[in-house]
């Protein structure tokens, strides 16, 4: 039996995008740049799933542009939205590593940047931005949902005070959101919650890897970073990913249709996971409310993550030792240091992530093998 709770590293494809998958693949395989009919069929496509993505965020359909993932999304949106060589980059500690490599670069070029920290819940202080906010910056970019501990930040007031402080001093700060590990599961506006480029990705709402999207307000002009033949209003040029791209607007329809049920079935599967899990000593959870139902972060005291995670593999119970970008490295979680955990958490913590497809008795037959690899563990180290 194999348990997958490892749905904020990647997602299987649903039937739904399977299917569409199939028919791209053997009758609608066209170029979309060609004139015949093949490839006025493959555009069709595209721009029906383009529709799709649009109608999910409440946007025009020539704010959404198709990229290669969240990490191109992420670079094309930063790098697309400055204006001036130098100036002020607000961000936060615990980015996902596309954003955070990103703006190191552009420290590294003269960029003032202001890395506001995170309290111990996993969450900014409103008066912390407020306090970084300055004429000269360009950009605040800060991650909706943490891909790590789950948190929510409060996007809503921090586009408000950001908006009151360009009206203020006339000044044209604009606003990225990372929303990867949000789409799909919460509500967005973006309009609403005045968010300037969004961007999300088609694998983590069970579509395609490979597959991602910038999703940009009317008042923002990006400036494209690669040339070619014009493709995506020019600002991301090159021969479309036409499967990952019709697989993307099947997912975002699907998983925004079903969202308030998702929503609540994982939430009432991480209710019954907490519940288990803090009925022993060592074991705690990182982070607070507000967070995504979706995600857990959980330490072992005295435990290395890594050992408890391939113990459960042997198992087939499939989790992650935090962000996958990071998962192989040797380097300890950014989120969770920069939360101000103390060693021994940060060193015995996994993320476990939620799918629909998870039911209440995986979570329970998990559960008891959590526990009991717990304290299998801690016998073994005690003998050492």
């Amino acid at each position: 039996m194999s348990i997958y709770l490892d749905h904020s590293a990647t997602t299987p494809i649903s039937n739904r995008v399977r299917t569409a998958i199939e028919d791209v693949l053997t009758t609608n395989f066209g170029n979309p740049s060609s004139l015949h009919r093949m490839g006025l069929n493959a555009e069709k496509s595209i721009k029906d799933a383009r529709k799709k993505i649009a109608k999910t965020l409440k946007v025009s359909d020539k704010s959404v542009v198709f990229t290669s993932g969240g990490t191109e999304a992420n670079n094309l949106a930063i790098f697309g939205a400055l204006r001036k060589e130098k100036g002020r980059i607000i961000t936060t500690a615990f980015e996902h590593p596309s954003v955070l490599t990103t703006l190191n670069y552009l420290e590294k070029e003269g960029y003032d940047l202001v890395y506001l920290p995170l309290n111990r819940m996993g969450h900014i202080e409103i008066d912390d931005l407020r306090n970084a906010l300055s004429i000269d910056t360009q950009l605040v970019s800060i991650m909706f949902v943490n891909n790590e501990i789950g948190s929510i930040q409060p996007i809503d007031k921090i586009a408000n005070l950001i908006e009151a402080f360009n009206r203020e001093h006339h000044a044209r700060i604009r606003f990225h959101v990372d929303a990867v590990q949000a789409y799909g599961k919460l509500p967005i506006n973006l309009e609403k919650m005045k968010i300037d480029a969004l961007t999300i990705s088609a694998h983590k709402i069970n579509g395609l890897k490979g597959s991602g999207a910038l999703i940009k307000s009317d008042r923002l002009d990006i400036k494209a970073r690669t040339f070619g033949g014009g493709q995506e209003q020019g600002i991301r040029p090159g021969t479309e990913n036409i499967i990952g791209i019709v697989a993307f607007g099947e997912a975002a329809e699907a998983s925004c249709e079903q969202m308030t049920e998702d929503f609540d079935h994982a939430k009432n599967l991480k209710q019954a996971l907490i519940q288990k899990l803090t009925s022993i000593e060592g074991i705690d959870i990182n982070g607070e409310a507000p967070q995504s139902p979706y995600i857990l972060n959980v330490s072992f005291e005295g435990i290395k993550a890594e050992v408890m995670l391939h113990t459960l593999e042997m198992s087939g119970i499939y989790v992650s030792t935090g962000s996958a970008c990071h998962s192989k490295k040797t380097s300890q979680s950014h989120v969770l240091t920069a939360m101000g955990l103390k060693q021994s958490k940060i060193e015995g913590a996994i993320r476990i992530s939620f799918g629909h497809s998870n039911t209440i008795d995986e979570i329970d037959i998990a559960a008891d093998k959590l526990l009991s690899s717990y304290n299998d563990l801690k016998k073994l180290m005690k003998r050492r």
